[in-house]
């Protein structure tokens, strides 16, 4: 630790002492953001005077002088792009350059270090000195975790040890410092519910400055291969994901860039709210992509299937778990089902019938190839031992023909030679071998056998694991690059599903949702029970750590506990409940309508009252596409309304019309949920019931319709 300007001996600033710092910081950030501009202005005139000198001189320019003026622009060009970037770094700290501060006295020595934090580093050319600490440095953790007192930090070279001497929160925006307030727990707790009482916006912004302490330590988790967070609604689960995703690529810059990280989203409209996170802490967006696209890209078997959207429609239609349909989609999701279908490809693999391979004039024998297939290569997929089996053939083939072959005609070789192998020994229609599967499971579970739909689809559920079987044999390399994968909503994931991730994305993970907020709801094999039979250990590597987040963020205390007695019916316990803060508000309202167009009518009454007008945006929840349509053109006439669909990518805020299942993972300043059945009749609708509830962040209102 370069511990510049530390002070022997410290006493708590003043106001006025802060002050004055702030203006230095401001002063220096405003001279930074001139000569920064000032760069790209000169290097914008540079290209066009070189671009300018290219085309008058073009003729009299050799090949060696026209590439050192390209590589110039270019240089140039990449110059203005990085400082571009650092233009609007400096923009928004020159808004907000810091927005708290702790001084830590050193343990060994006795000096003193003041640490402002920020939601971005500032490094003074100047003084040669840290201005203000980016967030996500080892120091900053400290703000986080601990209030005045011992504390420590783990730096890259060892953890030091010392006290918090004096710790402030600052109100500063618009270039102006408000205040600096002398923090504790209790002042902590009321700049948190100050900042949970604002509307909620339509976009995700960065929440650094009140990052709980229990946030922190996930945003930081270094020891977790695959680090699942199971929280409740509200607890700030996509917080998380987010800001860790900013604190990986913060701390591993030398390995990690963006494209290197992947977010697996429930809905377009999801990758809409969260764009502006990361480039907010001064980071590039990072890929983002939902499960279905990621299937319909890889998946090449040639047929009809299902959507996520038509299974949970067939779900939320026919209700009843215990009728044949419900208890096809349970037993070909749950925990058995997968390990038995694991058990009989085995079986399959260890059966396959080998013989002497004849390719050109070469012989490999069966028991090389044996050999071979069933230890050096177990590891890898089916299909994917062939190929590497192919290239020790071809390399006896380019022997036994005493001739050196060209890497092209060596790889085209062993092409040939896989797709001969997998011809004489194990090529199989995969929706076949799976038919076969289920015939073979089909005396034990009547009605297995049934794999699609009354529209001749294949079942979601069945055409996910018709891709794990393609991923077991064949493989997947496109996304090899990938070095971090986040998976939000992991509860509507199914165990093939993440069987496949875990396949395709050889990489760490991070994994959250929230285990009460699926449809589905099996408090015998929950997500968790399934997440830990996928990622086992496994040559070193792989296993998960599990962690919960039980405090509620979102809503007020009357919405919180209004949701948890939804589920009291599916708790044994208080176990899963979550907990709130105390912040106060409107108890939610339960209205009875006869039809549609009665609560389209209590809607705009509310919205015609100005009730609601304090609020950015406005929800109108509804069991699914047809309805919300339906709700949609009922409240045209009264205010302007959007309608949102599964296809929808963006989102901006105002009155909203949507399903009830495209709300996962957002939230709203007011909820209007639609119900048009008895919600409390099944566990199904409880749990549907209790994912729109909790999207509310201030008011909330129940619609029943009766009619």
């Amino acid at each position: 630790m370069d511990k510049k300007q530390v002070q022997e001996t410290y006493r708590e600033t003043t106001l006025e002492e802060e002050q004055e710092y702030f203006e230095e910081v401001e002063n220096e950030l405003q001279c930074d953001l001139q000569t920064t501009q000032e760069s790209i202005d000169y290097r914008n005139q540079a290209i066009k005077a070189q671009k300018k000198y290219m085309r008058d001189s073009h003729g009299d320019m050799d090949d060696e002088e026209f590439l050192q003026n390209m590589n110039n622009v270019n240089n140039d060009t990449f110059f203005i792009e990085h400082a571009a970037k650092q233009v609007d770094v400096l923009a928004h700290q020159i808004e907000s350059p810091y927005f708290g501060k702790i001084a830590f006295e050193y343990q060994e020595d006795g000096q003193v270090l003041p640490v402002y934090i920020g939601t971005n580093g500032y490094w003074s050319m100047e003084e040669q000195d840290q201005k203000v600490y980016d967030w996500r440095a080892p120091i900053a953790s400290m703000y986080y975790d601990y209030e005045k007192g011992e504390a420590s930090y783990q730096a890259p070279d060892k953890e030091y040890f010392g006290k918090i001497v004096e710790k402030k929160q600052f109100d500063i925006s618009n270039g102006r410092l408000h205040n600096a307030v002398d923090t504790d727990e209790k002042i902590n707790d009321m700049i948190l519910l100050d900042a949970l009482g604002k509307n909620s916006g339509t976009k995700m912004k960065s929440v650094v400055a009140t990052i709980q302490k229990e946030q922190n330590a996930l945003i930081r988790n270094k020891t977790a291969y695959n680090l699942i967070v199971d929280g409740r609604a509200g607890s700030g689960k996509t917080v998380v994901a987010m800001h860790r995703l900013a604190w990986l690529l913060f701390n591993n810059r030398k390995t990690m860039s963006a494209d290197n990280v992947m977010i697996l989203s429930p809905n377009g409209i999801f990758g809409d709210y969260i764009a502006g996170v990361l480039p907010e802490v001064g980071e590039d967006n990072v890929p983002e992509k939902e499960f279905d696209s990621l299937m319909e890209e890889i998946l090449f078997v040639d047929c009809d299937y299902e959507t996520k959207l038509e299974q949970a429609d067939r779900i939320t239609t026919h209700p009843d778990m215990e009728s044949p349909e419900m208890k096809n989609i349970a037993w070909k999701s749950s925990i058995a089902f997968y390990q038995a279908f694991n058990k009989y490809l085995e079986e399959y693999t260890a059966n396959i019938k080998f013989k002497d391979f004849h390719f050109e004039k070469t012989v490999f024998t069966k028991d090389q190839i044996e050999k071979m297939f069933y230890n050096r290569f177990a590891r890898y997929p089916v299909y994917e031992r062939f190929e590497k089996i192919a290239y020790f053939i071809a390399d006896r083939v380019e022997d036994e023909q005493d001739q050196a072959f060209t890497d092209e005609k060596h790889q085209k070789m062993e092409n040939q030679i896989t797709k001969e192998m997998i011809y004489q020994y194990a090529e199989r229609n995969l929706i076949e071998l799976y038919q076969d599967f289920l015939n073979s499971q089909a005396e034990q579970h009547p009605g297995i056998e049934q794999y699609r739909n009354e529209y001749g689809k294949v079942c979601y559920e069945d055409i996910l694991a018709v891709f794990y079987l393609q991923i077991y044999f064949y493989g997947c390399k496109s996304y090899d690059n990938i070095k971090h994968l986040v998976i939000d909503e992991m509860q509507d994931y199914n165990i093939f599903q993440y069987a496949v991730l875990d396949r395709i994305f050889k990489c760490k993970k991070t994994i959250l949702g929230d285990s009460l907020q699926v449809l589905y709801y099996n408090p015998e094999e929950t997500v968790l029970d399934v997440l830990q039979t996928v990622f086992v250990p496994h040559g070193g590597t792989g296993g998960c750590q599990i962690k919960t987040l039980d405090t509620a963020y979102r809503s007020t205390c009357e919405i919180t506990e209004f949701c948890n007695r939804i589920l009291e019916a599916d708790r044994a316990s208080d176990e899963g409940e979550a907990h709130p803060l105390n912040r106060h508000g409107m108890e939610p309202v339960t209205e009875q309508a006869e039809s549609i167009e009665d609560a389209a009518g209590f809607i705009a009454e509310k919205l015609d009252y100005g009730e609601l007008d304090d609020f950015d945006n406005v929800a109108i929840l509804c069991d699914d596409e047809e309805r919300a349509f339906a709700m949609y053109k009922e409240l045209e006439e009264y205010e302007q309304v959007t309608y949102l669909t599964n296809q929808s990518t963006v989102y901006n805020g105002g009155v909203v019309v949507l399903p009830k299942f495209l709300a996962k993972g957002m939230e709203f300043d007011a909820v209007f949920v639609i119900n048009e059945q008895d919600v409390m009749e099944n566990r199904i609708s409880r749990h549907a019931f209790y994912i729109s509830c909790t999207r509310a962040l201030h008011q909330l209102y129940v619609i029943n319709v009766t009619n």
